[in-house]
């Protein structure tokens, strides 16, 4: 993996909606988005827990070397099932699932069950 190529944690929506106005223009950004996690490290969200380890080592092959990788905390079960939560409600995002893994700024996505195929995860990072 390129020394470009980086990793971010974000706990939050505006931190997320922050951190991507400052990213250069030129980069594609790829966020995977999870439930909150406890002081050991574990979501309450189960898919997300049994996701993120093979995800990770499938996205440290993949990332390009212009890519950026998030892995942002959509919070707590319950802000997460509220109706006004943010990551639903905004019009670029309007998740309805976690775990998700999206390119920033693309139609790119894929949730739950679709994390479980290494071939759709590298069609995801493949140049249009």
């Amino acid at each position: 993996m390129a020394s470009c190529n980086k990793k971010l944690y974000i706990n939050s929506y505006h931190e997320l909606k922050n951190v991507i106005k400052k990213i250069e223009k030129d980069k594609r950004i790829f966020v995977f988005f999870s439930g909150a996690k406890d002081t050991q490290g574990y979501s309450w969200c189960q898919d997300c827990n049994a996701i993120e380890k093979p995800l990770n080592e499938i996205v440290a092959s993949l990332l390009p070397s212009n890519g950026i990788f998030i892995e942002c905390s959509v919070g707590d079960r319950a802000s997460w099932k509220d109706s006004n939560c943010l990551f639903r409600k905004d019009s670029q995002l309007r998740l309805t699932n976690i775990p998700s893994l999206v390119e920033w700024g693309t139609s790119k996505r894929l949730t739950e069950n679709q994390l479980y195929d290494p071939d759709m995860i590298q069609i995801l990072f493949e140049d249009d």
